[in-house]
């Protein structure tokens, strides 16, 4: 009977250990995701709509650019955030460089929860993709057409969600401390899938820009095996970004929406 009692007492605790560490756990989870939406709040500030143009080079050479717009939108169902992703750049296919086009509109509900997405991928001379995403249930469901023609869908829950552009996430958050880490789940529209992106504000220097000496933050960020890093105002400006391997050799730095698109026009 002791030996029972025993065993009862230490299921009893094993039980009162995992369940406490869980709560513990999904806490952690909830104050990381309040740091990004804070983050997201304080990057658009008093204003409604902000740009984000980016050229990307290889090697000193332009082979592309990525631009955002986010914009804050009253709709009559309540406050919605409405970001795009305008991105094009030229890839190596099997020794064949091809232009690669990513189009897509993201909205958001004011919990930076997903409410309707339209993606639009082609790939030079193999293949365009439409990606529609809409709420079903509790669940946010991903139909993938070719044409109009469906070839899958793929359900999502309905947390958090950023639309990256298939390298690392350009996240849109400003109010940095450093020593904080935040995680993001991103649409990645290469592997078409949700992933985490684990943000940590690593350091904070001077650097000149424009001609200024302004304060930057050095984030490094973590999503599918990658680390970048990314420099950052206070205010959520991007300055530049660069890659770890295998994308070492891959530099995005700030630029105008018409010097981004630059060369790379239709």
């Amino acid at each position: 009977m002791k030996a029972i009692n025993f065993f009862l007492a230490l299921a009893i605790l094993a039980y009162w250990i995992t369940m406490n560490s869980l709560v513990i756990l999904r806490e952690r989870e909830n104050r990381s995701l309040d740091q990004y939406r804070a983050g997201v709040s304080e990057f658009l500030g008093t204003s409604l709509l902000r740009e984000r143009w980016l050229g990307i080079y290889r090697k000193n050479r332009k082979i592309g650019y990525t631009g955002y717009t986010f914009e804050k939108v009253f709709a009559a169902e309540g406050v919605e955030v409405q970001s795009t992703l305008e991105s094009k750049m030229q890839m190596d296919f099997l020794g064949i460089s091809r232009k690669v086009e990513m189009d897509g509109t993201l909205v958001l509900d004011g919990d930076m929860k997903p409410l309707r997405l339209q993606l639009d991928i082609s790939v030079e001379s193999i293949a365009s993709l439409t990606v529609l995403g809409a709420l079903r249930a509790d669940q946010f469901v991903l139909t993938v057409k070719q044409g109009k023609v469906p070839l899958l869908e793929i359900p999502l829950p309905r947390e958090e969600l950023h639309l990256g552009n298939g390298l690392v996430p350009v996240l849109p958050v400003a109010g940095f401390e450093v020593g904080e880490t935040f995680k993001v789940p991103c649409f990645d529209p290469i592997t078409m899938s949700r992933a985490v992106a684990n943000v940590k504000v690593a350091s904070k220097a001077a650097r000149e820009i424009d001609g200024f000496t302004v304060d930057v933050y050095c984030l490094e960020t973590t999503f599918r095996g990658l680390t970048s890093k990314s420099w950052v105002t206070g205010a959520g400006e991007l300055v530049r970004q660069e890659f770890g391997p295998p994308l070492d050799d891959i530099v995005l730095r700030r630029d105008t929406r018409a010097g981004a698109r630059r060369a790379f026009q239709r």
